[in-house]
């Protein structure tokens, strides 16, 4: 690419970041669209990509607002159970509105729950809660932030009792979610990343049967693990037990392994992206498999590699991500292959592109030493960002065509959105990191 276009996609990615941030944090898109408001999840992605392009770039301000990112979550963190907005204590908050929540909480079928505040606090999501422990000791890593630690870390306590008490409803060890049967009001049913009801099925068509187990959520609790038991070994605090969190995590990788890898044949790979009450795997082929690429050790914030795939399934994993039938040259990964019998490139998780997943995959790949694998990806992120000249949620790619997202009911996709501008930041330096991609054009 040339350098004003690689110039212009970290401009533009560094423009938005700091257009989208609040007092308590970052919103996860622009205020007047439809998720103007803070999300945990998107919060943590961006907080990642922005701890991950700060190894290339020493800019204070990735730091500085992370800091203020982890710190307003900490105060929305859950304290009590809640079975009508998902909360409890030491869960990560998914969705946080002070106003403005009434297509939610009055006119949702049913309405959403509202606090005595009049805030809406929503808790359905799996996966924030080792995010949130994973970026706290990301900046702590990179900062050694004394005073940060004082403040958060009764709040890392919480969450990681939360992952060892709350996270695995149906105590088979893995970590899941299954909204509870006695609640009355509104919520996400599915509570990874791939949030909307249409990503949860069986290629069967059989029934699914919770709780879900998704594959991305075994990776950030597997490392968020295994980094806070390396942290306490080190600083011994009596309500952290050092030994269970690396036992959890062993026996987490093990289980992982033997069950989530439905097929080890190279010629014929696969990974479930979850699996359900019944432990049966839902085999589609997602992106979210790749998830656990970027959920790891790696050498450049560790000196090791540990993540909860075994090694001799990386490559196999990555061959696999980087077929035609999930992998457009010219676009990127998409969130569902294209054999699936629910393929939609225009749908919002069932064949859609979002580069925040791709580019956490390419991370993913450059953690394993897979570098020309990832700088293929970004160059696809890279051109996509270019066509639609802003950090989108996520859009379509059919017939070699670029295009935005609208649902059927006329939902659109975000136009500013804060992982996307994240990882516009943290990919460009990363592929500029490289003798082959060099430029002088980021300052």
């Amino acid at each position: 690419m040339k350098d004003e276009d690689i110039q212009y996609i970290y401009r533009l990615g560094i423009d938005t970041i700091k257009s989208l941030e609040v007092e308590k944090g970052i919103l996860a898109s622009g205020k007047k669209e439809i998720y103007g408001c803070i999300f945990g999840r998107d919060s943590l992605v961006t907080s990642l990509k922005l701890l991950r392009a700060y190894n290339y770039k020493k800019e204070d301000y990735f730091l500085t607002l992370v800091r203020k990112i982890l710190l307003g979550l900490a105060e929305l963190q859950g304290k009590d159970i809640n079975i009508e907005s998902g909360e409890e204590p030491g869960k990560c908050i998914h969705e946080f509105r002070i106003s403005e929540h009434e297509h939610l909480t009055i006119r949702g079928i049913p309405p959403w729950y509202v606090y005595p505040d009049n805030t809406m606090r929503n808790f359905d999501s799996v996966d924030a809660t080792p995010l949130f422990l994973i970026a706290i000791y990301r900046y702590w890593q990179k900062t050694k932030d004394k005073k940060f630690m004082q403040k958060i870390i009764d709040h890392v306590v919480s969450a990681i009792n939360w992952i060892m008490v709350f996270g695995d409803i149906n105590k088979d060890g893995f970590i899941d979610y299954q909204m509870h049967l006695q609640r009355k009001r509104g919520g996400l049913i599915t509570q990874n990343w791939m949030d909307s009801s249409e990503a949860i099925f069986h290629e069967d068509s059989e029934n699914i049967i919770y709780p879900i187990a998704p594959v991305e959520a075994q990776g950030y609790s597997y490392l968020a693990l295994r980094l806070w038991a390396k942290y306490f070994s080190r600083r011994h605090r009596a309500d952290v037990d050092v030994s269970a969190l690396n036992k959890k995590a062993s026996k987490l990788k093990k289980d992982f392994n033997k069950i989530f890898i439905v097929s080890a044949n190279p010629e014929n790979f696969k990974m479930a992206h979850a699996l359900d009450g019944n432990h049966k795997p839902l085999v589609s082929l997602r992106s979210s498999i790749g998830h656990v690429l970027w959920s790891c050790m790696n050498l450049q914030d560790d000196k090791k590699i540990d993540g909860i795939l075994y090694r001799k399934y990386v490559g196999l994993l990555v061959k696999k991500i980087l077929e035609p039938e999930i992998f457009e040259e010219t676009a990127g990964i998409r969130t569902l292959g294209k054999k699936s019998r629910a393929f939609d490139a225009n749908s919002y998780h069932n064949g859609s592109i979002w580069p925040h997943d791709n580019s956490l995959i390419a991370e993913g790949m450059e953690n394993y030493g897979f570098i020309k694998e990832a700088n293929r990806v970004r160059e696809a992120e890279f051109m996509a960002w270019q066509h639609f000249g802003t950090p989108i949620e996520l859009f379509v790619f059919f017939e070699g065509k670029y295009k935005e997202y609208r649902s059927t009911h006329g939902q659109i996709a975000c136009r500013t959105q804060a992982w996307s501008a994240a990882s516009m930041i943290a990919d460009v330096l990363a592929y500029t990191s490289y003798d082959e991609n060099k430029t002088d054009a980021i300052v």
